[in-house]
Formats: structure tokens, sequence, C-alpha cells
């Protein structure tokens, strides 16, 4: 996946030390209308390439290659990719392409997501969300933070997830929604000083999946 001239409109909202001080949630969203995409891959299985898309991706210099792969329904595809080393179910970072043919439009696909974010922050102060689009061509980029607390503290995760929505149609003619994600999880220690770097790194992530060219759905 290349580099293209698209831009998107920044507007954040600052993340808070506040966030230190709340009780973590845990939450796995796992298919294309839920939250996040980390796929508790079932690795021994053979690996397809149902989309026909490349085997590897970079972002922010680190190749991840596919892991993970699944089809488990007429209408949606979904796909994982891992750096060398890493693995499911605790991942360091992992890359989602999903697809799901569909009518709808991106608007009710990040509708979806929101309303469900949006009724577990009345739970989990954690998740804080921020949406942006480009005015261009109507993508929408939902950048969120989750987290769980565990039994013990070296456990306890917090999980940043970027999605990139965009309407697409695929090779087949078939229309649907693919979404590029990007998931990076801190555990333990790790956890106050990535909260602590994220109010500075916040866009340099978001700017480099809004600029990359997404791949062609070979199906």
């Amino acid at each position: 996946m290349r580099n293209a001239g698209q831009t998107f409109s920044l507007n954040y909202k600052p993340l808070t030390n506040s966030i230190m001080s709340t009780n973590l949630c845990l939450m796995g969203l796992l298919t294309l209308l839920s939250l996040s995409g980390p796929g508790y891959g079932q690795a021994k299985k053979p690996v397809t390439n149902f989309l026909g898309i490349q085997p590897s991706v970079i972002i922010q210099k680190k190749v991840y290659q596919l892991a993970w792969s699944a089809h488990p329904d007429a209408s949606l595809y979904k796909q994982e990719y891992l750096t060398v080393g890493d693995n499911f179910p605790k991942y360091k970072s992992m890359v989602g392409v999903d697809f799901m043919v569909t009518e709808s439009g991106i608007d009710q696909a990040v509708d979806t997501k929101l309303r469900e974010l949006d009724i577990l922050k009345r739970s989990c102060p954690i998740v804080n969300y921020e949406v942006i689009r480009n005015p261009t061509t109507g993508e929408k980029i939902i950048d969120c933070l989750i987290g769980n607390q565990a039994a013990t503290e070296r456990d306890n995760l917090v999980e940043r997830n970027v999605y990139r929505f965009q309407s697409v149609r695929a090779k087949s003619g078939q229309r649907g929604i693919l979404l590029f994600a990007v998931s990076i999880r801190k555990y333990g220690s790790e956890i106050t000083p990535f909260l602590t770097r994220l109010k500075a790194e916040k866009p340099l992530l978001v700017n480099e999946i809004a600029k990359l060219t997404l791949p062609i759905v070979q199906l």
C-alpha cells in the first residue's frame, strides 16, 4: 500500500490524565459493524487470502504479514496481519482489512460504531474517540481508545484502534464497505507512558492511514 495525496480534516479531542484514574473496561469488537478489529485468530488453520490483496502491509515502518482470515458469512470477509514474532490473542499491534458486501454507505457503518461506543462509554469512561472526515471523498476515520482491567496489573491493557472506512466496488462489481484498521495494545507498566506520549503522537498514525492507497478487493 503506497501513500496517496488524500487529506483529512483533523479535529481532535484531547486525552487527559483522568483516563488513568478510570476503571478500564473490556471490549472486543469482532466484526465490521462492531467497534474494534482484534480477531482472536485460529492460527493453526490455513490462512486464506480471501480478498486477493497483497499478503503484507507496511505501517509505521513495520511489516505486517497475513496471519489470520475468516469468511464467516456470505457478506463478510476478514483478514488480519501481524509482525514477525507477534501472536494472537495477546498481540502488540495488528492490521485488519475487512470487506462487507452491502448497499449501506460509510455514514451508516460509522454511525453504528459510534452508537456502540457511546453505549459502552456510559459504564466505561475510558472510552474516547474522534471522527475525522475527508471532505473530498466522504471517507471517515474513527480513532478510539478502549481497554480492560485484568485480575493482575501486568495483564491490564489499553488498546488504540484507528479505522478508515471506504465505500468500494469489488472486482466482481459487488458494492460494499472496506474497513482498514490498525490496532495497538499496551499492557501493564506500558500503559502510563503510552497515554502520556499519545497526546503528542496521536495525529501521526491517523495521517499515515489517511494517506494510504487502500487495496482493491479482488472478489
